[in-house]
Order: C-alpha cells, then structure tokens, then sequence
C-alpha cells in the first residue's frame, strides 16, 4: 500500500507557525531572566559602593573631615538607595522580526551625569548656622582636582567650631582646598564609575545565572 502526503501549508508558512508556538515559551523565559536581573543587582551595585574606599571614608575618615559633614552615614544611605531604586532597564519584549524572534534589553546603573541625585539633600551639606549650602557630591564625583576654596586649608583637629568635631577650615593665603587626590573623580572616573567597574565580574556572573535559568 502506498500512502502519498501532501502538505498544504509552505514552508515558509510552517517555520512562522513553528515560531508563534515558541513566542509563549521565550516570553516566559525573558521575563524570568528581568526578574532575576531585577532583584539582584541592586544588591551588587550597593554592595560594591560600601566595599568603596570613598564610601569608609566618607562614612568616618578623611573625607568625612574634609567636607565637614556630621550625618554622613544618612546622606550617603540615601544616595546609595536612590542609585538601586533607579536602575532602569530597558527591555524590548520577544516578537516575531522576519523569520526570527527578537528580543533585547539594555541595563542603566546610573545616570552618566547623576543628574537624579546632585540636587537632593544627599547630595548637599545645609550649613543653617553659617548660611550657605556645600554640594560636595558635585565636588567628589565631577570636579577633579580643580581647586576648589582658595585661600583656605583644613586644619584636622579637635575644634568645637567644627561639624564633625574634628576638623576646621582656616583661611591661608597662598593655599587652596580641594577634593583630595586619592579620591577627586571626573564624570566619567569617579566613586561610583569605578565601584561599577569594580562589579563587573558579580554583573557578568548574574547575567550567565539569568540566562540560564
């Protein structure tokens, strides 16, 4: 007995119905992938921001003396949980492009020039006794070694004028105050820029665990 079959449909018109079946299945993957990504790299970008030498400083070292700010633990708290509340991804969901499925996504740890962050209260020390605001975010992650207050030194040291207790600015002629070398950043080189760098290796990691998932 010979059986002949005939298939109606193309092939064309068969690998499209083959991808339509998948497109649930990929959905469903991509979106276990965000998920993943989602919960967590905040802990990676925070975590690597603590292990900062900026951040120990910050938080009861030198910079802490040198920009003079006495809640340093809150102001830097805070910013660390803004920086992990807007990672932003962008993410283009799985359709049907021609005779493939397509999807991408993009990850954006933080603004290029943090402008989400340089105006908040984090970002600046209020000095209501002496009247004027320090935007010493500003100074640490974009100014560099511009010099800064001319004219003026820290002077480390007990002082019961200081904020933190331990530090005062005096005036100096012929010396300049800025953000000291160790730790002076540019946009595009700076505290954060370099803890993401420094988090490469945890991001690629969780990117192979996601994708594999």
């Amino acid at each position: 007995m010979n059986i002949n079959v005939k298939l109606l449909d193309t092939n064309a018109e068969i690998y499209k119905n083959i991808l339509k079946a998948l497109l649930p299945d990929i959905k469903k993957y991509m979106d276990s992938v965000l998920d993943t990504i989602k919960k967590e790299l905040p802990d990676i970008l925070s975590n690597s921001i603590r292990n900062s030498p900026e951040y120990s400083s910050l938080i009861a070292g030198k910079l802490r003396y040198e920009f003079g700010i006495p809640d340093a633990s809150s102001k830097i708290i805070g910013l660390i949980n803004s920086w992990s509340s807007n990672i932003n991804i962008d993410y283009t969901r799985p359709a049907i492009t021609g005779n493939q499925i397509k999807s991408k996504f993009s990850v954006n740890l933080v603004r290029a020039d943090f402008s989400d962050v340089l105006f908040t209260e984090y970002a600046i020390l209020r000095d209501d006794q002496r009247g004027y605001d320090l935007p010493w975010l500003q100074w640490l992650l974009l100014d560099g070694d511009v010099a800064i207050i001319q004219n003026h030194e820290i002077i480390i040291g007990a002082s019961r004028y200081s904020r933190t207790g331990n530090a005062i600015m005096r005036e100096n002629k012929g010396k300049t105050w800025k953000v000291p070398t160790e730790f002076s950043g540019t946009i595009s080189d700076n505290w954060i820029t370099r803890s993401i760098e420094n988090a490469n290796s945890e991001i690629d990691s969780l990117l192979q665990k996601a994708t594999k998932s």
